[in-house]
């Protein structure tokens, strides 16, 4: 296919061509200031073997969690299911301040970084080694130092019917 062949400002075509990108949901666990926080994500990538290392990407106005999202920062990732709609919806909502994310589930505390969901498929521990600037999100690359399976239910996945939105 050729340039002249591709409408280059069919930004409606290019979202949902974005939209057909495969992405998993996960919840970001963190201690911070004396507290337990948490936010849903579907952008993660692993980034490196050698040390293990994924590529995280949160929001900018995710000002809740962006500190504790700094370099030298330690927080869980974990993997959901299907089975884990009751995790998604704790976190999918909008964040309001002395809200608890946490409520109604079981979490395993987690000293190394934030409390593990009990019933997800999969945790990891990350340690934030750098940021970059990606527009209106920030690209974290965290290294892996623990994680561990915790069932055998198949990991969600993501697809979304625009690439410009959630």
């Amino acid at each position: 296919m050729t340039n002249s062949t591709i409408n280059q400002g069919d930004k409606q075509a290019i979202g949902k061509a974005i939209g057909r990108i495969a992405s998993g949901v996960y919840v970001a666990t963190m201690n911070h200031n004396g507290h337990k926080d948490g936010i849903l994500l579907s952008w993660v990538s692993q980034a490196a073997f050698e040390p293990p290392m994924l590529t995280v990407v949160i929001k900018k106005e995710r000002t809740h969690v962006m500190d504790a999202m700094a370099v030298g920062k330690n927080f869980t990732l974990n993997v959901l299911s299907k089975k884990n709609m009751d995790m998604f919806k704790n976190f999918a909502k909008p964040f309001a301040e002395g809200m608890d994310r946490f409520e109604g589930l079981e979490v395993v505390s987690n000293d190394d970084a934030g409390p593990i969901l009990a019933k997800c498929v999969a945790f990891m521990n990350l340690t934030i080694r750098s940021t970059t600037d990606a527009g209106d999100h920030v690209v974290l690359l965290g290294e892996v130092t623990n994680g561990g399976i915790l069932n055998e239910d198949e990991p969600l996945v993501h697809l979304r019917n625009n690439g410009f939105q959630y």
